[in-house]
């Protein structure tokens, strides 16, 4: 018996509330949580609309986006153009992409070719056979959703929304009522549109569904698809933490994030056992043994973002740094998904943080004055750095990474962590870390995402 509209309407809303509910407990500090970063893994947490519709065999749910603000649908995609021979696409696009150097090369637009017949209402990728839609809306959740219900198959919906790109050209083996209950074909980041461009779509994120029954969306397995979905949605944010822009399409549980985020894990090992192996036989060395480290395992440094060693940020053409300086030079920048950043400086592991009499040595304040001088160059020229860090000048924090965690470093401090607090504060930066504090939080990582590796799901 299939699911009437409405009640998948409110098994929606019930899923987006409970899916939110718990990534705060993900993302809360232990011991309320596990202490997730909060990565926006979903656009179940943040997005406000989302078209839903019921097919005779099955749902679709469509994140409601914008567009890319670029001609996507000309160069840049990433998209499926469907096309005939001779091929729809207007002179003026060809005559475009040749005066601007790109015939011939990749440009993120992938041509497929019909050999049947496209028919006029799939090729305007019109959604036919309506019988009933209506919006609603949860205020709690400032969610609407905009629901459909079609009389027709899930094979012919997606065609059509696919203008004949899945169904007549490709086959995309979309799930059926075989398929596991709560295992979504997903498309992200991906546009589709016929070659003469009367028309196109972009998903920024749609799940595709075979099963419209109401076992399938019995509100009782709400609990185990949220739990399954987040660490889905988890491990596969963290396996590219450099936040690729291209598209990508998942098909049920076979998913290639799942070997991305296992290699991430055996790389993390690595790089813990090499860590532990420098901070034993070689931390009496210069601060280079531990760049060439974590330039070799940038995992170390941050397990989720991406690191750029040793970025110059150049002052602009005539002028210096306040101590004449022609540019200031992080040892490591880390870049986050969400378009903030943090500026590492290291130090020798040997060096001691205190004197005798209690205070920082002057080392600190070296190091510490010279990440000063990297939030200056931000605050001052940051449109320098806009395009290649966007964002910098309001998101970004300093770290300081200097000494070990033992008392003849700290000179018998009583309470090292307060003494760290205390640097903290008086040189104004956002972290100091010692190589053991370093070394900690990379083993603490590994515990916490070895929890969430799919093969423990």
């Amino acid at each position: 018996m299939s699911i009437e509209v409405n009640q998948l309407g409110s098994f929606i809303f019930e899923y987006i509330s409970r899916y939110r509910e718990t990534y705060d407990s993900f993302t809360s500090l232990p011991p309320n949580g596990a202490g997730y970063p909060k990565y926006p893994i979903s656009p179940f947490l943040n997005s406000e609309a989302f078209e839903v519709i019921l097919a005779e065999d099955g749902v679709v749910i469509n994140e409601v986006a914008d567009e890319p603000e670029h001609q996507w649908y000309v160069a840049g995609g990433p998209a499926l153009k469907v096309d005939l021979e001779p091929s729809k696409t207007p002179k003026e696009v060809t005559k475009f992409i040749e005066d601007n150097g790109l015939s011939g090369k990749p440009i993120g637009i992938y041509r497929i070719v019909a050999k049947e017949h496209i028919p006029s209402s799939v090729w305007k990728g019109k959604i036919k056979n309506i019988s009933y839609q209506k919006t609603v809306r949860n205020e709690d959740l400032n969610v609407s959703l905009h629901l459909m219900q079609v009389k027709t198959n899930l094979k012919s919906l997606i065609c059509n929304m696919t203008f004949g790109a899945y169904g007549i050209v490709l086959d995309p083996h979309l799930p059926d009522t075989a398929t596991s209950f709560g295992e979504p074909y997903i498309i992200e980041k991906m546009g589709f549109f016929p070659a003469d461009l009367n028309n196109r779509r972009f998903f920024n994120y749609i799940e595709i569904y075979g099963q419209s029954t109401i076992e399938a969306w019995d509100k009782r397995i709400i609990n185990l698809r949220v739990k399954n979905d987040l660490r889905r949605d988890f491990a596969k944010t963290l396996s590219n933490p450099d936040g690729d822009k291209g598209g990508s399409i998942t098909m049920g549980a076979t998913n290639q994030w799942v070997e991305n985020y296992t290699n991430r894990l055996g790389k993390l090992k690595q790089a813990i056992d090499d860590f532990k192996n420098v901070l034993l036989f070689q931390s009496h060395e210069t601060e280079d043994v531990f760049h060439k480290l974590i330039e070799k395992h940038p995992i170390l440094l941050d397990v989720y973002g991406s690191c750029e060693s040793k970025p110059q940020l150049h002052y602009p053409a005539g002028e210096l740094s306040p101590i004449g300086k022609t540019y200031v030079e992080p040892d490591f920048i880390v870049v986050y998904a969400d378009q903030s950043y943090k500026l590492v400086e290291l130090e020798r592991a040997s060096k001691k943080v205190a004197t005798k009499q209690g205070q920082p040595r002057a080392e600190v304040g070296q190091a510490a004055f010279q990440t000063a001088e990297w939030v200056h160059y931000i605050r001052e020229h940051y449109n320098q750095i806009k395009t290649r860090y966007p964002g910098i000048h309001t998101k970004c924090q300093t770290s300081l990474i200097m000494s070990r965690s033992t008392q003849s470093s700290f000179n018998n401090v009583a309470d090292i962590n307060r003494y760290k607090e205390m640097i903290i504060q008086q040189y104004t930066i956002d972290e100091f870390l010692t190589y053991d504090d370093l070394f900690d939080r990379a083993c603490t990582a590994y515990t916490v995402l070895t929890g969430l590796s799919p093969h423990g799901i």
